[in-house]
């Protein structure tokens, strides 16, 4: 498809095969709205009007109800709680948006900063809800949209086979400005990992769309029965992070799952001390990522969105959205999620090796790229 925009038929398509909507359910699109007039925000409102127009004739065959079209002012961080009221696309008035959503069967959320976060934890609570995530969605993502799932889903399940049963992984760093043996390992004895391959089908399925990535939040040390079965987490070294804004790149010292140091003087750099002194869970480590979409493209211009879904990142902040009660961890609430993402098209990329509990390693991905599927 190129950089074709995607026909009504073909995203009544995708729409039935990733959601396969039923007579009687209601779907909801959410978005968010910007203060000032931007670029990016009426993009993406064209963008939702031709799905909303493609959902409303595919609901005229299923039988579905497709709802107005919420806006919501822009929370101004990635995963912040979202507010209370809303307004319609119609000229409507929305007094309790959690409510509204709880209420709904399905919904898609093209928003700016991602409501991943809230959105899973509402849906963890409803009584019948599935959540497609779209946080800083373009149109020129819809080639990685169309892409095949289903091939997407068996190249995650031999890559779950391989990665679920590793105590952690090794990631050496490579790229700009970067020292040689800079390494970060991150603890998942834990074992939560999750994939994501475009289906959201049943009660509390929860995608991030497009979609394409096994992830799991790393073993933080934090929950009582956690402490009781591996003690503190393993998880230390050196992150660095490039700052595409001014070109620089920052260093993160991380010991025991937290980042304890930011050295360097970047705006990245100076973003993440800001969210820590906002929130000291923002210290976190919350995610390692392995993305796994041929269709899409990462690099400085890329939104997270669809460069996330093109090979390795890594992200701090919240991951209460990725566990559950039961699990060893995900455990850890905060104001933000932010991803960084080392492919072979960003500045800087990694080598990661899988570290199993008999000594054993695997190389799962080299200077950015998935290899071991």
């Amino acid at each position: 498809m190129g950089e074709e925009r995607m026909t009504a038929a073909q995203i009544a398509m995708l729409l039935d095969t990733m959601l396969s909507p039923k007579g009687s359910e209601r779907l909801l699109f959410l978005t968010d709205y910007p203060s000032k007039p931007s670029t990016r925000a009426f993009g993406r409102s064209e963008l939702l009007m031709r799905w909303h127009k493609a959902a409303s004739a595919l609901a005229e065959q299923k039988g579905f109800r497709v709802l107005p079209i919420v806006r919501y002012p822009e929370t101004g961080k990635n995963n912040a709680e979202l507010p209370k009221t809303a307004v319609t696309h119609d000229g409507g008035h929305v007094d309790n948006l959690p409510e509204l959503i709880a209420a709904s069967n399905m919904v898609i959320a093209m928003t700016e900063y991602s409501a991943s976060a809230p959105l899973k934890n509402i849906a963890s609570r409803a009584h019948s809800l599935r959540i497609v995530s779209m946080p800083g969605v373009t149109a020129d993502m819809e080639p990685a949209m169309a892409a095949d799932y289903a091939a997407i889903e068996a190249r995650g399940k031999k890559l779950l086979a391989v990665v679920g049963s590793a105590t952690g992984f090794e990631l050496l760093f490579d790229g700009a400005n970067i020292p040689r043996n800079t390494k970060l390992y991150i603890d998942t004895r834990a074992n939560n990992w999750l994939l994501d391959a475009g289906a959201c089908r049943n009660n509390g399925d929860f995608v991030n769309f497009p979609s394409g990535e096994l992830f799991t939040a790393p073993y933080e040390g934090v929950s009582e029965a956690g402490r009781r079965e591996f003690g503190d987490s393993q998880t230390s070294g050196i992150w660095p992070v490039y700052s595409h804004s001014d070109k620089k790149v920052a260093f993160l010292r991380v010991e025991k799952n937290r980042i304890t140091r930011v050295q360097g003087d970047s705006d990245a750099a100076k973003k993440i001390v800001e969210d820590i002194a906002a929130d000291e869970n923002n210290a976190n480590v919350a995610e390692l990522g392995l993305g796994l979409n041929d269709k899409a493209r990462s690099g400085p211009l890329i939104p997270i969105l669809e460069s996330e879904k093109a090979g390795p990142h890594i992200a701090y902040g919240r991951n209460d959205h990725f566990g559950t009660p039961l699990t060893l961890c995900g455990k850890v609430r905060a104001s933000v999620h932010q991803d960084f993402v080392y492919t072979r098209d960003t500045p800087i990329n990694c080598t990661i090796h899988a570290v199993y509990q008999n000594g054993n390693r695997l190389l799962i991905a080299e200077r950015g790229k998935i290899v071991v599927v």
